[in-house]
């Protein structure tokens, strides 16, 4: 199916005008970003992220990890000026761009305190307009000061005075009616507050201004590790270097139920098997046989992780070309469902290669008695085949796995294109 490219979606709030920004780069806009909500965006079918506004008190904040499957999955992400500065300075070693003076302020570590860009604001309706003035447009104004207004000394001790207020306290007035701006001479306070009106720096603003010019006219570059993350090996034979959360799927198995709950699949909190047997209209036979065939997949993923197989694209177009209903999700989505059974489809060809043309079912029983020797498997004297039998039915759990049985079977339905009975409100 021909999938159309989606424009940039850019999370903005307080820090610039909608109107102000559309103009600078055409984009889908969305208010602050929160948890999941990279997630979402991710499964909507966007490539070009720019995170610039986020919740800091409101709601949950946006996740690294999020961010990290995002980079994963090839999308490019942006941030800038609050919480994407953030962001951008935790991640920018994992591929996240960030742009301006403030992710560069994170990022150098002249600052690191997440309420330097908080501020108190008003709602949407309103235009989310500002009631204090966050702590960096407030730094930047006066270092901006020339030695005529204040000196070095006396700007230290007034960012002192402002850090020491919360974050909705904090605004130009404050400088001068209260702490030690209060008690300069009259003269010295008029010169202050002069320049404060005349020579204001909307630090965040300006960045955001830079971040959205940059992706318009494409002028940035990726720094980091993930420079060859997408690389395509010259020789076909090779495998193809994939991202770490294909590589750890099936170990992280939290950051997967976030997923989901952010797709509105499952709701917070547990999930109970029985209801996706009714939502979706599945047997209990099939249950068990789908578990049955998750849990050998998780096994042999595991074994050749520990062996340092990774799949290649074909690996993935394959098992895509094996699932033509989930044809209409996002392809980094899809190979984010993908990852574990491309990893054990390379899993099987490398052990394959290795001992002796075999089919997939018994390189796959091979491979299990492998990993249960490797990891001095035992129970009740069993050997053989009866081993890997009772391997397969304990599960990954047994061992001490996060793995949940709900979210692997709600994925599973979704690559058969039978996820459409499944509300987070109905499977809970």
């Amino acid at each position: 199916m021909l999938m159309l490219e989606r424009p940039p979606l850019v999370f903005l709030g307080p820090t610039l005008p909608q109107p102000e920004a559309a103009a600078l780069l055409p984009a889908c806009f969305r208010p602050p970003a929160r948890r999941g909500d990279i997630y979402r965006a991710l499964a909507e079918g966007y490539t070009t992220i720019v995170l610039i506004d986020g919740e800091f008190h409101g709601a949950p904040s946006v996740w690294q990890r999020e961010i990290a499957d995002a980079l994963d999955e090839g999308a490019v992400v942006h941030g800038a000026s609050s919480m994407g500065a953030i962001r951008a300075a935790e991640l920018h070693g994992f591929g996240m761009i960030g742009h301006g003076r403030i992710f560069e302020w994170y990022r150098d570590g002249v600052i690191d305190a997440d309420d330097e860009v908080a501020l108190a604001y008003g709602p949407p309706e309103f235009g989310y307009r500002a009631m204090s003035e966050p702590l960096v447009n407030i730094r930047a104004t006066l270092e901006a000061a020339t030695h005529g207004v204040i000196a070095p000394e006396e700007r230290d001790e007034l960012i002192e005075f402002i850090k020491g207020l919360y974050f909705p306290e904090r605004s130009f007035a404050s400088l001068i009616e209260r702490g030690p701006g209060a008690d300069w001479p009259a003269e010295r306070r008029h010169r202050l507050a002069l320049f404060l009106e005349q020579g204001r720096i909307h630090q965040k603003r300006d960045d955001a201004v830079v971040a959205l010019t940059a992706v318009a006219a494409h002028a940035f570059k990726r720094y980091g590790p993930r420079d060859e993350i997408h690389a395509e090996c010259c020789d076909s034979g090779q495998a193809q270097v994939i991202g770490t959360a294909a590589r750890d799927r099936g170990t992280l198995g939290r950051w997967q139920r976030e997923r989901l709950v952010a797709e509105g699949l499952i709701a917070e909190r547990a999930i109970d098997v029985a209801d996706i047997v009714r939502c979706a209209g599945i047997s209990e036979a099939e249950v068990h046989a789908v578990r049955l065939e998750l849990s050998a997949i998780f096994f042999v993923a595991l074994w050749g992780r520990a062996q340092g197989v990774v799949p290649t694209s074909a690996d993935f177009a394959r098992l895509r070309a094996c699932f033509p209903a989930a044809s209409d999700i996002p392809t980094p989505r899809l190979n984010g469902l993908l990852a574990t059974r491309a990893l054990a489809d390379a899993a099987i060809r490398a052990f394959s290669a290795a001992n002796g043309a075999q089919s997939r079912e018994a390189g796959t029983r091979a491979i299990l008695r492998d990993w249960a020797h490797n990891n001095g498997i035992e129970h009740a004297g069993l050997q053989g085949e009866p081993l890997v039998d009772w391997l397969i039915k304990a599960g990954p759990n047994h061992f001490g796995y996060m793995w949940s049985l709900g979210d692997e079977i709600i994925e599973h339905l979704l690559l058969l294109g039978r996820a459409a009975g499944l509300r987070a409100q109905d499977v809970a």
